[in-house]
Order: C-alpha cells, then structure tokens, then sequence
C-alpha cells in the first residue's frame, strides 16, 4: 500500500512539474506557423473579393451601356415607324412624294404669315430624349444631365420622362453625388407612386438603386425597405433579379 502511493505520489509529481524550454519554443513556432497560414488565406480572400468587385463593376458598367444601346434602338425603331410611307411600284420601293400646295393667292389686307423653317419648328420628344441619351453614352455627363433636366422641363408628362429623371439619378450617381441621386431618385417614386407619370418603366430600377444608395452608406434598414418593395411589386423585373443577387454578395 505505501509502495503505491508512493509511485502515485512520483507520478503528481513529474505532472506538475514545469515544461521544459525546448517544449515551449516548439509550440510558439507550431502557432506562428498557423498563424501565417490564417493570414495568407485571409490575404487570398481579399484578393479574390477584390477581384470579384472589379467583375461586378465591369458587369455593371455593361448592363448600363446595353441599357443605352436598347434606348437608342428603341428610338430609331420609333422613327423608322414614323417614316414616310413607301409604295411598291414594280419590284422597285418608291417613296410617296408629299403632294404640291395650291399656290397661295395674296389677299388685298391679309399678309399670309412666312412658312417656319423646318429646323426652327420645337424638336420632338423622341428628339430631344435621343439627343440626352446620346451625350451621357458618350459619357458628357454635365451636358446630359442637362439635356435630361431640358426635357423634363419641356414634357414633363411624357413616356420618356421617367427615363430622364432615371438617367439624371444614375448621372448623379456617377459624379459621386449620392444625396443628389437620391432626390431624384425618391422624386420619380413619388411621380410614379401618385399616379403623374404615363409610363413607369423605370420605377423598378429606381427602388433598386435607391437600396444600393443605402447599402453603400452601410444603412441596411432602409436598403432592407426599398429591397422589400421591389419584390413585392415587381418580383419578376430585372432589377428584382440584380437585387438578389446583390443581397447574395453582401452575405445576405
């Protein structure tokens, strides 16, 4: 009985006692070495999501050029429409000729007013949204921003007047005005939401970046709201679709 406690005793003994420095020395190079490999894979991780938002920028910025380009096919579609008429005479295509005016007979005491020059009659809707469209392709984005105010100003209840506060929001966007974007933003919800706009194509796109806005600021309440909104009103649009996938990238 004592020889084991004895041997019991020995072996408290040896447990307790202290870790030699060879012991030590290896452990601290076992958790460096750890260490080292955690924060190489965290410096890959940042590579690859660095990596990953340039892709997503360059996609972005092709979604929008593509948007533009559908825009200005959508309006030479609309002209082409609006053409002069042609009529087939044979196998040839001959376009109708406007038919002569009688000749104007001068009235003793009536001055017949001078006939307006075509190119000083007040340019169309369609012509002067082409025109806004074309210089923010071309990327002069003060002098579009402009061109869209103009049109806004000139027809403000028209079916491309929703796109002109659209592209002034993304005009915006793009010069680093966020609060401005915003504004107009949260001005074409309102126009469309109470009913003073036509056409409202681009409301979805505007709940859209209107959650991105806020995404941005890192206020995910109010980016959360706007997200809800556009799914539960436009759940099948192309900005419902780009939203989740958003949500999917920020770990949502």
């Amino acid at each position: 009985m004592k020889k084991t406690l004895s041997l019991l005793s020995a072996a408290l003994i040896l447990s307790c006692a202290p870790v030699s420095q060879d012991k030590v020395t290896d452990r601290i190079s076992e958790v460096e070495i750890k260490l080292t490999r955690v924060e190489q894979k965290q410096s890959d991780l940042e590579k690859d999501i660095e990596k990953t938002n340039e892709r997503i920028d360059r996609l972005t910025e092709l979604i929008s050029e593509l948007r533009l380009e559908i825009e200005k096919l959508k309006l030479k579609l609309g002209e082409s429409l609006t053409s002069p008429k042609a009529e087939k005479k044979g196998e040839e295509l001959v376009k109708v000729s406007p038919k002569p005016e009688m000749e104007r007979i001068p009235v003793p005491g009536i001055e017949l007013k001078e006939e307006v020059k075509e190119e000083e009659k007040e340019e169309d809707a369609e012509t002067a949204y082409r025109k806004a469209i074309e210089l923010y392709s071309v990327k002069k984005l003060y002098e579009a921003r402009d061109a869209f105010l103009d049109f806004i100003k000139k027809f403000p209840e028209n079916k491309y007047t929703d796109n002109a506060f659209f592209w002034i929001g993304k005009i915006y966007q793009e010069l680093g005005d966020s609060q401005r974007a915003e504004s107009v933003y949260k001005s074409l919800v309102e126009k469309c939401e109470s009913g003073r706009l036509p056409d409202c194509n681009k409301l979805p796109d505007a709940y859209l970046q209107l959650m991105k806005i806020y995404m941005d600021r890192g206020d995910m309440a109010k980016a959360n709201e706007y997200y809800s909104v556009l799914m539960e009103k436009f759940p099948t649009s192309d900005a419902a679709v780009r939203a989740r996938e958003q949500k999917l990238l920020m770990g949502e």
